[in-house]
């Protein structure tokens, strides 16, 4: 459709409402904004700000035609744009104001000498190193800041633009249309395309680019090959053996009833040399088995009265992996037929491979489903005591706030109108501040522990932190306490010669750069 040029756009003007527009208030009585006291009654207006507020102010003692001058201003405007402190003020005699010296720099004042309002300067008088707003003016000079509202542009305004506007539209259109479509060559078609898709390319080469220098920022640190869990030093390649069973017995210690630090003492005995068989019978490794073989065999109804000293355990033990049919190519039937001397030639990797293999068979019983059930319930439980006592911290917050206004006015109204000293002032609010701070704070503690508590309970398993498609997985395990908390598993890529997973662990100086890797890719 063509466009008219001969038309001329109508004034678009609002049609009348209904509603009268609201007036000002003359008389809001008593608010309390940002700590300050504004009341149009009993407050009094400051020259400067023009704010009539309950604040001290410091009163003009000057006389002039045998009249006292009545400008206030208030102890804030008296100390950011002039360096002086109302109080100080308020105890000379004949202390006259800013204008009564012709040094106001308010609003009104400029512009009856035919100066620009400055506006907020005392952020930039402080970052200057001045004391005040009026020093500022006399190094920078009187005329160099300027405050200007924004011009109001009416409606006609926007009607002729828009008009100018479809002029311009209908030029071009009609240019076009003259032109003869048989003058555009298939060659000019294909610079067009040509171009565009270069601008496509480009554009896609620039995304790229930004994706990975997102991934060159995000980068995890080089870890150190885990050896030592506990204080005790372990082969690299028993590294997530030993990890699996320490974090069993964190998680599953109280159902076994185990002592502190006796998982601890069962690594450290499987993995220490020169034991004689008799010293071996009395270690703790075979008790713990016996524990777990007697869970075991009591949630299959099978009575069985094992003990360290005879090979009962031995061969309860061969049974319960025939039954189970696992580690059947590690651990061939014959080899708990022969006796409890097999298990004496065993290293301390292929035990430590009979205890994981107990420790995971008994999570199928009974007694353990039950306390892992008991202990998701009780983490429920924590959570929503945890979210209660957030929303419980965040109401008294915002009550303790209204309590500041409320104490504010209170102390006014006891005053009788007069205002508060600036020491008085600021008792009431740092005495408020400080409960809310504490509200606060009780706020984002249980805020922290509701974070907590959405993570599945230790008895329910343990969740990576993060898996990444290059067989790096980051965990944060219970039974690792050494800073920064965080270790690292390493299980290679497809087609890895070695079978051998790694892992590793970081410095506490590279917790940030850890954390910033998490943040990255969560």
């Amino acid at each position: 459709m063509a466009l008219d040029a001969s038309t001329k756009p109508s004034k678009r003007t609002k049609k009348p409402s209904g509603k009268k527009p609201s007036k000002r208030k003359t008389n809001p009585g008593v608010r309390v904004v940002g700590g300050r006291i504004y009341d149009s009654s009993n407050g009094k207006c400051c020259h400067q700000c023009r704010q009539k507020t309950m604040d001290f102010v410091a009163s003009c003692k000057a006389v002039k035609n045998n009249k006292q001058c009545k400008l206030n201003i208030c102890h804030t405007c008296l100390l950011n744009r002039y360096g002086e402190r109302a109080q100080e003020v308020a105890t000379l005699s004949d202390w006259h104001c800013p204008k009564c010296r012709g040094l106001c720099n308010c609003s009104f004042c400029r512009k009856e000498k035919g100066l620009e309002p400055t506006g907020i300067l005392s952020h930039r008088a402080k970052a200057s190193g001045l004391s005040s707003v009026s020093e500022l003016l006399q190094v920078e000079g009187d005329d160099s800041f300027a405050y200007a509202k924004k011009e109001d542009v009416s409606i006609e305004d926007v009607a002729n633009e828009d008009f100018k506007a479809a002029g311009k539209k209908k030029k071009a259109l009609n240019k076009k249309t003259k032109t003869n479509l048989d003058d555009v060559s298939i060659e000019d078609v294909a610079n067009e395309n040509s171009k565009a898709a270069g601008k496509m390319k480009k554009a896609k080469a620039t995304n790229e680019v930004k994706e990975e220098e997102i991934q060159i920022e995000a980068k995890l640190p080089i870890g150190i090959s885990l050896t030592n869990v506990a204080g005790i030093d372990i082969p690299t390649e028993e590294t997530g053996n030993v990890l699996q069973f320490l974090e069993f017995c964190s998680a599953f210690g109280e159902a076994l009833d185990l002592k502190e630090g006796q998982a601890e003492s069962i690594v450290s005995e499987l993995f220490s040399c020169g034991r004689s068989t008799r010293r071996q019978q009395y270690c703790s490794v075979i008790p713990m088995m016996i524990q777990l073989l007697e869970l075991i065999s009591h949630d299959r109804d099978m009575s069985l009265s094992l003990s360290a000293t005879d090979s009962t355990w031995f061969s309860s033990l061969g049974e319960c992996l025939l039954q189970s049919g696992v580690l059947s190519d590690v651990f061939p039937p014959e080899t708990f037929t022969s006796g409890v001397s097999e298990y004496t030639k065993m290293d301390a990797s292929t035990r430590l491979k009979l205890l994981n293999f107990l420790c995971d068979e008994s999570l199928s019983t009974l007694a353990m489903r039950n306390f892992i059930e008991t202990k998701s319930v009780e983490s429920e439980a924590q959570r929503r005591e945890a979210k209660e006592k957030a929303a419980a911290a965040k109401e008294k917050e915002k009550q303790l706030r209204q309590k500041m206004q409320g104490d504010l006015a209170k102390a006014h109204m006891e005053r009788n109108g007069a205002p508060l000293s600036i020491e008085e002032h600021h008792a009431i609010l740092s005495q408020i501040k400080a409960e809310v701070k504490e509200a606060h704070d009780k706020m984002l503690e249980a805020k922290g522990m509701i974070s907590r508590k959405r993570q599945r309970c230790d008895a329910a398993g343990t969740d990576p932190i993060l898996l990444n498609d290059d067989g790096l997985v980051l965990w944060k395990l219970k039974c690792f306490e050494e800073e920064p908390k965080f270790l690292l598993q390493d299980l290679g890529t497809f087609g890895d010669l070695s079978p051998h997973e790694k892992w590793l662990a970081f410095k506490p100086e590279q917790k940030q750069e850890v954390e910033k890797y998490i943040s990255a890719k969560g």
